[in-house]
């Protein structure tokens, strides 16, 4: 299958990264669970989105894990140059919290978990980012109500597997209602996105390079944004590089704990 073209779902995508972006300076020290919450009526559930394609899933995936990478919380020291991070935000009465975790087999994983009311109903989406050798993987469970929440049963449930070949092919494997979906992407997944008050024009193309998802950021005129590759390590820690046009470059490693929280390692230069 070859897929290009414009995604519908893009712009709530980015909604959800400027969300991310706007509560970085907000993001202080906390548990990972919501303290006040707005209880929706009884009866009344939130709109749970129709199927994402595969485009979207992929996208969904990889721009999740440049959140993280970008995401600035308060941080304490940790070891090696590192930092431990545990976060909780709030803003207009949602909440996001970013904590580790991790696998039955050990390997650390990065929980990002919205708590949102559209439509006033809520919403609540688990999204379980980590890395295995040669793919990365993101889990998203929807949930629309607390005792679903509680009891770890959600309405839709999605495992998306991202496999970069060496060449240019992102392989995808999708995983919802028991049924795998395969998805083989030989060409850039490309998404474009009109800012409608300024006329700027973003164009995001998401390409394999030697065994990594290379997302490339440009202009309308094709001027270079910014480059990010994503990556994993054994640990299941995310490993994302950001390249900028002035020649600086910036390597975040993001590794989710099993006692909530999650360390993180930042190397730059230029």
């Amino acid at each position: 299958m070859k897929a290009t073209g414009t995604i519908a779902g893009l712009p709530r995508m980015l909604a959800g990264g400027t969300l991310i972006a706007a509560l970085a300076a907000a993001f202080v020290s906390s548990g990972c669970r919501p303290m006040t919450l707005h209880p929706t009526e009884p009866g009344e559930t939130a709109d749970i989105a129709a199927p994402e394609t595969g485009e979207q899933l992929l996208c969904d995936a990889i721009d999740e894990m440049t959140l993280i990478a970008d995401w600035s919380p308060v941080a304490r020291p940790g070891p090696a140059g590192g930092e431990t991070l545990r976060a909780r935000a709030e803003i207009s009465g949602d909440s996001v919290f970013v904590y580790g975790t991790v696998t039955s087999d050990g390997l650390g994983v990065v929980v990002t978990e919205r708590h949102t009311h559209p439509k006033g109903l809520l919403l609540i989406t688990v999204t379980r980012s980590y890395g295995m050798p040669g793919r990365l993987v993101s889990e998203v469970k929807r949930f629309d109500s607390y005792e679903g929440f509680r009891s770890d049963q959600p309405q839709q449930t999605t495992v998306t597997e991202i496999h970069p070949a060496s060449r240019d092919t992102i392989l995808t494997y999708v995983l919802r209602n028991g049924i795998t979906e395969t998805y083989t992407f030989r060409l850039p997944v490309v998404t474009r996105v009109e800012n409608q008050t300024n006329g700027t024009v973003r164009i995001t193309s998401r390409y394999a390079s030697a065994g990594a998802v290379v997302t490339e950021v440009t202009d309308g005129n094709q001027s270079l944004i910014r480059r990010t590759t994503s990556s994993a390590l054994p640990t299941g820690a995310l490993q994302t590089r950001t390249d900028l046009p002035d020649g600086s470059w910036r390597i975040v490693t993001s590794l989710g704990r099993a006692d909530g929280s999650i360390f993180r390692q930042t190397i730059s230069g230029h």
